[in-house]
């Protein structure tokens, strides 16, 4: 089930009516996880054998761990490994077999490999990361060892952020259900506003970006370099307005149950620096890879050169975790050698420089250029296109003139718009609205976004991941 469905609001809004009639908290919990499970059901029942199974293994592994303390080690690692184990036969397994037959091939070695029909789960890494992050921080004596059955369940599987974030931590989470919740009209129209602003985002920005968008990825070789360039420009918006409507939906959706989720989307495209992008671009993410891989790698521990190694090695990983192929290898890689240097530049060489308007202007310019390029192998079809796509910025290429690319421009203001005149806080501004003036004003923007979304509903990008 997708957020922009045209079933998603029935259901929503029947989740809704039933949960706040409920009484007993705990009879709010069982119904909202049976909506869970329901949500994620209607994409393909067959896979909540799935989520169940990642969900008895996260609850599992503290309390064996207390029953049988001189095996501690070992359960918690046997668990991580069959959580990852899970996930690798699902999104990563027929990747590395075809990598290594490509492999004996290149080295004149006959071979003949065998490869699955698998389809891939959505959110699995998701739910996976959030069992992990749960097992991880009971046995760091964040959480409770003896969290009950339905706290995990609810946790991993709460429908706003289950299948593409954001990351949420049982820390931040689990303490919320021991709350007894009452109806709060200015927590319900804060939800609304939100869930109205990130389905404008999604359903008439990114969606209506994407088929000039595709259509440029699909066979960029048969397009003008002024072309190519605007549809790489195009990406760039759309994946923001993509990922970070869905990330504003389900923080929305949330509110109107009376739960918290953690912001996944600070104005990444105003960042100075790649440091800065990545404190600001996926949030939840980038602090799951920060406090479980980086930490557990070695983190800043061993000195400057130990720390770039354990940095690379993270954005790397990070790269492979969305998605099964060289392309998201290299844009993590590329990420990580940015911040390397970045990090080298602050520590060495940036302080020394005069921080003016022009020289934030420049670093601006160079870190949103980075990322934009560093786009090209996540959204291009293979290797060849990488390169034709980057072929077209070099300033050697002819090209029919900016007037092509004028009324796709149009659609690319939104995300100025949004960068530029930026408030400090969402969640601020609205906490300052009056109620009604909100759930009026929501009631405008869904009514235009009705009129201007596309007929055709577009899965979101992080559906895949």
């Amino acid at each position: 089930m997708i957020f922009t469905q045209a079933i998603f609001p029935v259901f929503l809004v029947a989740c809704l009516a039933i949960y706040w009639t409920l009484k007993s908290n705990q009879l709010r919990q069982l119904f909202l996880l049976a909506a869970s499970f329901f949500f994620y059901g209607y994409w393909d029942w067959r896979f909540l054998s799935l989520l169940i199974l990642v969900i008895l293994v996260a609850w599992a592994t503290p309390r064996l761990s207390d029953k049988y303390p001189e095996f501690k080690g070992k359960i918690l690692t046997s668990s991580i490994i069959l959580l990852l184990g899970q996930l690798a036969v699902f999104k990563y397994f027929n990747f590395f077999i075809g990598s290594f037959e490509s492999l004996l091939i290149t080295l004149g070695i006959e071979t003949s490999t065998t490869t699955l029909s698998i389809i891939l789960p959505v959110g699995i890494s998701f739910f996976t990361f959030q069992a992990i992050s749960f097992i991880v921080d009971t046995n760091r004596k964040h959480i409770a060892n003896d969290t009950n059955l339905l706290a995990v369940s609810l946790y991993i599987a709460f429908f706003p952020q289950l299948v593409a974030g954001p990351i949420v931590r049982a820390v931040d989470f689990i303490p919320q259900l021991d709350k007894s919740r009452t109806f709060q009209i200015n927590l319900i129209t804060k939800g609304i506003a939100l869930f109205v602003l990130g389905f404008l985002y999604k359903a008439v920005i990114s969606d209506n970006i994407a088929p000039f968008v595709d259509l440029i990825f699909l066979s960029p070789e048969k397009y003008d370099s002024t072309v190519v360039i605007a549809g790489t420009i195009g990406f760039y918006a759309q994946i923001y307005f993509d990922f970070a409507g869905y990330s504003t939906m389900a923080i929305g959706i949330a509110y109107l149950f009376g739960y918290t989720l953690c912001d996944n989307f600070n104005y990444p495209y105003a960042s100075f620096s790649i440091v800065d992008f990545w404190r600001r671009w996926h949030m939840s993410l980038s602090s799951w890879l920060k406090d479980y891989l980086y930490i557990a790698v070695g983190g800043n521990r061993g000195g400057e050169l130990m720390r770039y190694r354990n940095l690379f090695i993270t954005m790397i990983l990070g790269g492979l975790w969305h998605g099964a192929s060289w392309a998201f290898i290299l844009w993590g890689t590329l990420h990580g050698i940015a911040l390397t240097i970045n990090h080298f530049w602050s520590a060495h060489i940036g302080k020394k420089l005069p921080n003016f308007w022009l020289t934030l202007s420049v670093y601006w310019f160079l870190t949103q250029f980075f990322v934009l390029l560093c786009w090209i192998p996540f959204r291009s079809e293979n290797f060849t296109d990488v390169w034709v796509i980057l072929n077209a910025f070099s300033p050697f290429n002819e090209s029919t003139g900016i007037p092509t690319i004028i009324p796709w421009a149009l659609l690319l203001a939104p995300l100025f718009i949004d960068t530029l005149v930026k408030p400090s806080r969402r969640i601020e501004i609205l906490n300052k609205q009056n109620p009604l003036v909100l759930a009026c004003l929501s009631a405008v923007i869904f009514a235009i976004a009705l009129a201007f979304m596309r007929t055709e509903v577009q899965a979101f990008i992080y559906f895949q991941f």
